[in-house]
């Protein structure tokens, strides 16, 4: 871990003009990865032996005049070096807080839990391969009285775009976003306005969301609005021929249709759906709807698959280096903190899979290309 560190740290880290900069961000990212417990200013000191040095730690991360975007830039590219993506994944995620006075908190609805919660809604950008997962930006969302303090973040149209906007300006275009839209409440609204830009997307929702069939589908759905999941339903399920991914799961099973968002007219192309289940007397259990022109069935559930690898990346190893542990007013200081746990879990990520420096795919993956 010490050289792939090392060597991570020396490429983000020129971005900063100061020596002591760069000393601080080294003692910060090595404090995520050793602390044990929740990674507070005080346990990241005492971790890297300087608990006196507690107090310029919060200084850097709050006070200190430097930028994320560079930073962020520079994990991009240094993640693409290691054979490229497969897929940026864009993540909605919930950081339960107790208490009131960290920046964003408020009441909303979780994905995971399903339930309304208190605490922090951020959306996370994930660069995506076979053998590495690791997020590379963040928006956070601002509602309430966060919102009239004139912040930057604020809800999901604007953090999906900016988000997405990122990877546009530092990563490889071609490769496509996967987005998780399927517990938000605005997800017909999202999906319609990003599925119709130019850049490749996969969109999770919901399977009750109103869809035309873009040719006369079984079961004599025609052109009439209906459910997403009840025209997946009606086509031919196809197995996946790959082993079932861990001990007791069964096959997975998948079916697509062509399809368009119900009050949009012909001049969009059609969209490609995708059911996926994993209990066939049960509904499908996601549903995924993609503008990809040129990707078979069996490459887009593949693709899917890397939003399940990056959900338990999130979980386990986000939680290790600190994804959830800032406390504080500051917007300014949550996107600093989450710009170094990024770095740590990269860090963690390249160590564990062994990744640094060698290609995942020899010959790189397969681009997806985008309708006309």
């Amino acid at each position: 871990m010490e050289d792939i560190a090392t060597r991570l740290c020396a490429a983000l880290f020129s971005e900063f003009r100061r020596y002591d900069q760069r000393i601080r961000a080294r003692q910060y990212v090595d404090g995520l990865l050793r602390a044990n417990g929740r990674k507070s200013i005080a346990n990241i000191a005492s971790a890297v032996g300087a608990p006196h040095d507690a107090q310029r730690l919060r200084h850097f991360v709050t006070g200190s005049r430097w930028e994320c975007t560079p930073l962020r830039r520079t994990l991009t590219r240094s993640l693409e070096t290691t054979g490229g993506p497969s897929a940026w994944v864009l993540k909605p995620v919930s950081i339960p807080k107790t208490g009131e006075h960290s920046v964003g908190v408020g009441r909303h609805f979780s994905p995971d839990a399903r339930q309304l919660v208190n605490g922090q809604q951020a959306y996370g950008m994930w660069f995506a391969s076979a053998r590495l997962t690791a997020p590379v930006s963040w928006r956070l969302r601002l509602t309430g009285r966060w919102n009239d303090d004139g912040a930057a973040d604020t809800g999901p149209r604007d953090s999906v775009a900016g988000l997405l906007g990122d990877i546009r300006d530092w990563g490889d275009p071609r490769r496509p976003a996967l987005l998780d839209l399927s517990g938000i409440p605005e997800q017909r609204s999202l999906a319609a306005g990003h599925l119709g830009a130019r850049f490749p997307l996969a969109v999770r929702v919901g399977g009750h969301l109103e869809v035309t069939a873009g040719r006369p589908a079984p079961g004599g759905h025609g052109r009439r609005p209906a459910p997403l999941r009840r025209i997946l339903e009606a086509s031919p399920r196809l197995r996946d021929t790959r082993p079932a991914t861990g001990p007791g799961r069964p096959a997975t099973a998948f079916a697509t249709a062509l399809v368009r968002l119900a009050d949009e007219g012909p001049d969009r192309g059609p969209l490609t759906a995708l059911g996926v289940w994993h209990d066939p007397l049960r509904p499908p259990a996601e549903v995924w709807l993609s503008n990809a022109r040129t990707v078979s069935p069996p490459a887009l559930l593949g693709l899917t698959r890397l939003s399940e690898q990056v959900g338990r990346g999130w979980r386990t190893l986000g939680g290790s280096v600190g994804l959830r542990d800032f406390e504080g007013r500051s917007l300014q200081g949550w996107h600093r903190h989450m710009t170094l746990a990024s770095c740590a879990y990269a860090i963690s990520a390249l160590t564990s899979t062994g990744a640094a420096g060698q290609s995942p795919y020899g010959g790189g993956a397969e681009v997806c290309e985008l309708s006309a």
